[in-house]
């Protein structure tokens, strides 16, 4: 079982070293943040309105859905809001590649199109920040996410 701050060997058979030799740490949930490169991406988008107000997110549940230990929000993106305007839901993903908490479906209580994405986000080199795709809100706090 993976230690917060310790080199581990997997039940794959992987050990806590990465290809250059060197020890790589795993977090309480199994992810070696350093250990696989991550680029920011849109996941899927939908637009919501009046007329199509469920977005059914199921189809983005389970695991292998998304890039092993990066992150997630669903945003807004057709008009880029302050950086305090809040997202629609935001959490992490698992070592399988699943997205933690994402829920069943998204509802838009508005009658106008609102532009949806569902990002997947990466932790900078200095583990201080989530860099997200895009041109709204491209970088948030890695403090905001618990995981």
């Amino acid at each position: 079982m993976p230690t917060p701050g310790k080199a581990v060997v997997r039940q794959s058979g992987k050990r806590g070293v990465n290809a250059g030799g060197k020890a790589v740490v795993f977090d309480q949930d199994g992810c070696c943040r350093s250990c696989c490169p991550c680029v920011p991406y849109v996941l899927a988008s939908r637009v919501t309105n009046s007329g199509n107000p469920v977005w059914d997110l199921t189809p983005y549940q389970g695991p292998g859905k998304a890039t092993p230990c990066s992150f997630w929000r669903l945003i807004e993106v057709g008009t880029c809001y302050p950086y305090a305007y809040p997202w629609y839901g935001a959490g992490c993903v698992d070592s399988d590649g699943r997205l933690v908490g994402l829920p069943d479906e998204f509802v838009t209580g508005y009658a106008y199109d609102g532009y949806m994405e569902l990002q997947i986000g990466c932790q900078s080199a200095d583990g201080l920040s989530i860099l997200w795709p895009g041109t709204c809100q491209t970088q948030s706090s890695r403090s905001s996410f618990p995981c």
